[in-house]
């Protein structure tokens, strides 16, 4: 009886392997991070627009937005040692006309009321008070003005251990990881939500067919500091093992479906309008 059991699992799994693993290896034709910058330029962004890099870290996304868009660029960090990157980015590509650096942070903007056209926003929400942070980036956009945001949120599949350490290690408020609490935070704020896009595992896809083996790379080193755990702490500290160990599990777990990257798409309203998910 169990050797019959065994050898129809075996039948059985022989089949669905050949037949699934043929599906498996055509590419669902996943996009690359390059997006973003076209859908911001679906926006109609102008040469004279005015554009605001939030959490701008070494200004990168800010010289391409310049670059691309010929606008004008504002870009804001808190950290020192990202303003400093920053400006020796702009100075060395020649952009000083085009991208001004400013140190601040989004919950008290170095901006006036309605200054400027549009909000890039990266890889950054997940760090602060998401009221806060709408309401002074709902202060500083024009009256029409858009902001496209990049989020990942944690999904049911990220177990409740697993969340705690990531959030910890990486300075994540837990509260910004939960998608119904971001939207939320924008609606109160006034925002319309225009367009929401779950990218989920696409990006990481993308890195994988066109021959990045960074993943690979990560999964590696995660292994690596499982094993020698006690001695890399010892080496190096907890606090920069848990950092490095957290940042290496992010694309993973992004390919696990236990996070979810996001792009949302939001406008501020004429006076009145009323602000409803898309």
């Amino acid at each position: 009886m169990t050797s019959s059991i065994y050898e129809l699992y075996g039948e059985i799994w022989g089949k669905v392997d050949s037949e699934l693993g043929a599906d498996l290896r055509k590419s669902l034709n996943p996009r690359n991070p390059s997006m973003l910058y076209d859908m911001f330029g679906g926006l109609g962004v102008k040469p004279d627009a005015k554009v605001l890099d939030v959490g701008c870290r070494d200004a990168s996304h800010a010289v391409e937005l310049a670059r691309r868009f010929r606008c004008q660029v504002i870009a804001v960090d808190p950290v020192a040692l990202h303003i400093e990157k920053a400006k020796k980015l702009v100075s060395n590509v020649g952009l000083e006309h085009h991208v001004e650096v400013k140190a601040g942070c989004i919950e008290a903007l170095p901006l006036d009321d309605a200054s400027v056209d549009y909000i890039w926003c990266r890889d950054m929400l997940l760090h602060v008070d998401l009221p806060e942070s709408f309401t002074e980036c709902f202060r500083v956009l024009r009256t029409e003005g858009t902001m496209l945001i990049y989020q990942v949120f944690a999904t049911e599949m990220c177990e409740p251990l697993e969340a705690e350490r990531l959030f910890k290690a990486l300075s994540f408020v837990p509260e910004s990881t939960m998608e119904e609490n971001f939207e939320t935070a924008a609606q109160k704020a006034g925002f319309k939500i225009i367009s929401k896009e779950q990218l989920d595992s696409e990006w990481r896809e993308a890195e994988i067919e066109v021959g990045d083996k960074s993943l690979l790379d990560h999964l590696l080193y995660i292994a690596r500091m499982r094993r020698a755990r006690d001695e890399m702490i010892r080496q190096y500290g907890e606090v920069r093992y848990e950092v490095n160990y957290a940042g290496w599990l992010l694309g993973i777990y992004q390919m696990l479906g236990k996070l979810c990257p996001t792009v949302y798409i939001l406008r501020k309203p004429s006076e009145g309008a009323q602000a409803i998910v898309a």
